[in-house]
């Protein structure tokens, strides 16, 4: 598969009112600074990777769109009041030319380009989907879909069963593949933790050495 047939799709809420799990570990303003380093990190590996074309993040969030402009991505305005998640990636895959379009959310810190070359790599020849599930095993991380209106996006808890029964029902072909630094997406005190065990280099190591989480988790991490 070339480059140019594949296009990125990025969707980011406003910057510090994600993350909202972690309001009782960080404050709005230091969950600025993780989500901000994290989009970093997953927007670094998307630009890496050799397989990949365009990248387009969704957002209305300044901050976030000068990240994404830092790496030559294109920037759409998300709905205005956002409309969720999935509404903001319709947006995003709309605004692609290409013939496969792979959505990624933006909180994978631990992604790298040979996991963005991989997943493409696993496409199936014809119409399909690969799912990147997360580490829980119910969730998906990524998503690569040919052609782009395979399957809609129905991104978060359990997708990836409505992703697979989707793609049963259209009948398209379906892979459901692990990688290590796609499955850790960070929502939680526990997940913040366990990346922390993991020491991320990058932008997110940066973050947390900032907010002085390199040595531990402030307050209750289970």
């Amino acid at each position: 598969m070339a480059a140019h047939d594949v296009g990125a799709v990025v969707p980011v809420k406003r910057l510090g009112y994600a993350l909202e799990r972690l309001a009782g570990t960080l404050d709005r303003s230091e969950r600025r600074v993780l989500q901000s380093a994290m989009l970093g990190d997953v927007l670094a590996a998307l630009a890496g990777s050799t397989r990949l074309g365009e990248i387009v993040v969704v957002t209305s969030d300044q901050r976030a769109r000068a990240v994404a402009e830092s790496v030559g991505a294109r920037t759409v305005p998300d709905h205005d009041p956002p409309k969720g998640i999935n509404a903001a990636v319709s947006l995003g895959v709309d605004a692609l030319d290409a013939r496969c379009a792979l959505v990624v959310v933006s909180d994978l810190p631990l992604i790298t380009a040979a996991d963005v070359d991989h997943l493409i790599g696993a496409a199936p020849d014809g119409d399909a989907v690969v799912l990147a599930r997360s580490e829980d095993g119910t969730g998906t991380n990524a998503m690569l879909i040919t052609p782009p209106g395979a399957v809609m996006p129905e991104l978060g808890p359990d997708s990836l069963a409505r992703h697979l029964s989707q793609a049963s029902a259209a009948g398209i072909a379906a892979e459901v593949v692990h990688h290590p630094g796609i499955a850790l997406d960070v929502d939680t005190p526990h997940d913040l933790a366990e990346l922390l065990r993991r020491e991320p280099e990058g932008a997110t190591g940066r973050a947390l050495a900032r907010l002085g989480l390199v040595h531990g988790l402030r307050g209750a991490a289970s």
